[in-house]
């Protein structure tokens, strides 16, 4: 079939995430004079990604865990360093840091000629806008969901609820969420009752209860969709 509502996430989906924190924290710790090694960069993707786990279960805040993963990680290199002035730093490098996945601007123009676009995104409401800027993705999408700016975050219903309700759309079975996280993308699509495309082009195994309706490894099996 082909979904007339394409809902995209946009981290490690159609932005290369690792790559701009890599680059983000590279600079961030420059700004220090503190050496940036395989060592620091592992240790907080290892911090960063509990601390977002628990984001999902609303067991931290937004506001919380943007300095709290600096809190951790300065404890553990032992850095005298201020958590709020290093968040604030990194959050500045991180919107204009990275780069878009091969053939993402051309999924994005060619989806957008055919049916209706959504951005559903957790993460901080600078942070996000500060990309959308700084890549041009703004002219892709109709209706744009940022959780620091809503409130509501994936894999609550309530924000794909709202995505729908933005696009004027009510048909659930013509929509189709596409992105990489199971725990927020694929599960949260599952929560509301929508078909959903787990992009995994590391060619992971499922290992939860979240299955996808449809497994991609690459932007390009994406199209024919819609």
């Amino acid at each position: 079939m082909s979904y007339e509502v394409a809902l995209f996430d946009l981290d490690s989906t159609l932005l290369d995430s690792a790559l701009s924190e890599q680059l983000a924290l590279k600079a961030s710790f420059e700004y220090y004079s503190v050496s940036f090694t395989d060592e620091v960069l592992d240790k907080y993707k290892v911090i960063n990604s509990k601390l977002w786990k628990d984001f999902e279960k609303n067991t931290i805040e937004l506001e919380q865990l943007r300095v709290e993963r600096f809190t951790r990680l300065c404890f553990e290199l032992d850095l005298e360093i201020q958590s709020n002035e290093i968040a604030n730093i990194y959050e500045y490098n991180l919107g204009k840091s990275g780069q878009l996945y091969t053939g993402a601007r051309e999924l994005l123009a060619r989806i957008k000629r055919s049916a209706k676009t959504g951005l559903i995104t957790n993460g901080l409401e600078s942070v996000q806008k500060a990309r959308l800027k700084h890549f041009n993705l703004y002219q892709y999408f109709e209706v744009i969901l940022i959780s620091g700016e809503c409130g509501l975050a994936k894999p609550d219903p309530a924000i794909f609820q709202s995505s729908l309700e933005l696009l004027d759309h009510d048909r659930k079975e013509s929509v189709l969420m596409i992105g990489d996280s199971l725990s927020s993308d694929i599960a949260g699509a599952n929560n509301f009752g929508i078909d959903s495309c787990w992009f995994n082009p590391n060619r992971l195994k499922l290992q939860s209860g979240n299955a996808p309706t449809f497994t991609v490894y690459s932007l390009e099996e994406i199209a024919p969709f819609f």
